[in-house]
């Protein structure tokens, strides 16, 4: 690939398996230091899904508006399975901030929580500096030398990058399975529009929402990954996004979430 290309890319962090225990991992049970309100809608209790120690995943400060330290843990409704187009979605994930000691207990889950929405084992994980690149939806294939007809060759040079493994990764450009407009998604549904159709990119207060800063970021992508026993509907990943000026004050409490599948 040319220089072009390659200039187009942006540091990210690919999560992979690590080979001894680590603090951070997906599935299992929160490791936390003190008592957690364990995150509820409807009254039931989410899933569990991963828990990332920001010293372990981000030592070098790769995302460098992530906290130094403390610990990440992300649930999701694993009965409403819920999208994220919809401004009722929120509730329906979770992403709690944990700073201080190490000295971490395994937070026990609730007791109706039902077993269909525990994951059925542990992956350890640890990070490696990678360089991520965006979508062809995002590209303009004339400013990088490229014509229209060599999109594949475009994504089979993504996917070089990638390999076989699971595409778990924090910060950089997703890996979008549907449509890459993610950013603004999230800005509109957070901000009371509904996405689920074109009605709602066109409204006034779509509009309105487009005019003010958008500053989201990826925190999460998490793929389907059969070592745990995830599938995203149909091998589908799950975004969480934050906004960077939040993130940066340690406020992970306005997170939105995307779920896109085949």
């Amino acid at each position: 690939m040319n220089d072009k290309i390659l200039s187009l890319g942006q540091e990210c962090l690919r999560i992979i398996p690590a080979e001894t225990q680590a603090t951070s991992f997906l599935g299992g049970k929160p490791l936390v230091r003190s008592p957690v309100d364990w995150p509820r809608k409807n009254n039931k209790p989410l899933g569990f899904i991963a828990q990332l120690d920001l010293e372990e995943v981000n030592p070098s400060r790769c995302i460098e508006w992530l906290p130094d330290t403390g610990r990440l843990l992300f649930f999701y409704d694993l009965e409403e399975w819920p999208w994220g187009f919809d401004p009722n979605d929120k509730g329906g994930w979770a992403v709690i901030y944990e700073n201080g000691s190490n000295e971490l207990y395994s937070l026990e889950l609730p007791r109706d929580l039902s077993e269909d929405h525990i994951a059925p084992s542990i992956k350890y994980v640890k990070t490696q500096n990678f360089i991520s690149y965006p979508d062809a939806q995002r590209v303009s294939f004339d400013k990088i030398g490229l014509s229209e007809d060599e999109d594949e060759d475009y994504y089979g040079f993504i996917d070089e990058q990638y390999g076989d493994e699971p595409r778990h990764q924090v910060g950089g450009f997703p890996t979008p399975i549907q449509n890459d407009d993610m950013e603004e998604e999230c800005q509109l549904v957070s901000g009371g529009v509904n996405c689920g159709g074109p009605d709602g990119y066109s409204s006034d207060e779509a509009k309105q929402l487009r005019k003010e800063e958008n500053d989201w970021r990826m925190i999460l992508q998490f793929d389907s990954d059969d070592h745990i026993g995830a599938m995203w509907g149909d091998m589908g990943m799950l975004y969480f996004w934050v906004k960077e000026s939040e993130a940066r004050k340690h406020d992970f409490s306005n997170v939105w979430m995307v779920l896109q599948c085949s």
